[in-house]
């Protein structure tokens, strides 16, 4: 089967891409020397779309692509992200104020050792400051060459039909899986109703869909999914039994259950892609995999039903998180 592909921008990339976030931050510690190896490692085997944040590390992220596969800047499509950074202590913070978006593009573009990134996201949407304003830094960011394409994260429907009215929108990153639809399924209609790219990010929900976390006592205690409800206690118990029945079916038809996870994103509309991550080289090449994977309309609907978010205990962030998330602001008001 051919491998499907998506339009990013102004070219079309494989509609699986590279989440570089767990690399620097997140999950269990990885090392540099073992990151600049993966890095190499999905180049090689032809993923073609990396996407990095100012957040991910605190900049350690991107300056990890610039020494880890800067050399090789021509053989992908790179995204990154503002908007979500560190404050003055050194804590994260959303700030979305144009002169604080400004200067965290141009410590980007030092960090990643370039002078254009193909795509950048605002990260949050700081619900303190109207988006025109962040939009506006955007858009003289792109006037001056310094990005190609602009994108947001975790847009709720309503302020992305308001930024469509002040600019043209490439892409839309928000959490999209078998287990987290709501709100993003709506947002992801609007995309291709609009011709925006849907970019699904954690569409492995955290790895939970990659099968190997099955006992949180042997994370880290600084794992971010120690904070997450659907890792915790008892429901993190029932949600893996939802898993052991979709891994049968997965055994059944000899996929991983990362690639049914994947394939039913991607199945998802001919405008959305995913970007899943992972330090080990095995599991990025089952994950690029998907894209050409065989993978039945039954087979989609399947898993659909058996790792539904009504199926699911948890919610996919603590409710201090969600607060924060504009595409999730229909639960507060």
């Amino acid at each position: 089967m051919a491998t499907k592909t998506v339009k990013l921008g102004d070219i079309s990339v494989k509609a699986i891409g590279y989440g570089c976030m767990g690399l620097s931050q997140a999950y269990e510690p990885c090392s540099e020397e073992q990151s600049v190896r993966t890095l190499n490692a999905i180049l090689d085997m032809g993923y073609d779309h990396l996407d990095t944040a100012a957040l991910y590390g605190f900049g350690k992220n991107e300056e990890l692509l610039k020494k880890a596969i800067g050399h090789r800047r021509s053989e992908y499509f790179l995204a990154s992200k503002c908007g979500l950074y560190r404050d003055a202590s050194g804590k994260r913070e959303i700030n979305g104020r144009p002169d604080v978006l400004k200067q965290t593009c141009d410590d980007s573009l030092r960090r990643l050792g370039t002078d254009c990134i193909d795509l950048y996201y605002l990260h949050r949407i700081d619900l303190n400051v109207p988006v025109e304003e962040s939009l506006g830094a955007l858009i003289d960011m792109r006037a001056q060459g310094k990005i190609r394409f602009i994108g947001l994260s975790e847009p709720s429907p309503e302020t992305l039909k308001k930024a469509l009215g002040i600019c043209s929108i490439a892409a839309v990153q928000s959490e999209l899986s078998l287990w987290t639809r709501q709100p993003n399924v709506a947002v992801s209609e609007l995309c291709e109703q609009s011709d925006i790219t849907f970019v699904s990010y954690s569409p492995l929900g955290r790895g939970f869909m990659g099968g190997i976390v099955r006992d949180m006592s042997t994370l880290g205690e600084k794992d971010i999914r120690h904070t997450m409800p659907r890792f915790q206690g008892n429901d993190f118990k029932k949600n893996l039994e939802k898993l052991d029945q979709l891994t049968l079916l997965a055994v059944e038809h000899d996929l991983s259950v990362a690639q049914i996870a994947l394939a039913w994103v991607i199945a998802q509309g001919d405008h959305v892609l995913a970007i899943p991550g992972t330090r080990f080289e095995d599991r990025a090449k089952e994950n690029l995999d998907a894209a050409s994977a065989v993978v039945s309309e039954n087979v989609i609907s399947k898993a659909a039903s058996i790792l539904s978010p009504e199926s699911i205990i948890g919610e996919r962030w603590s409710e201090t998180i969600l607060r924060e998330v504009d595409s999730e602001q229909f639960r507060f008001s």
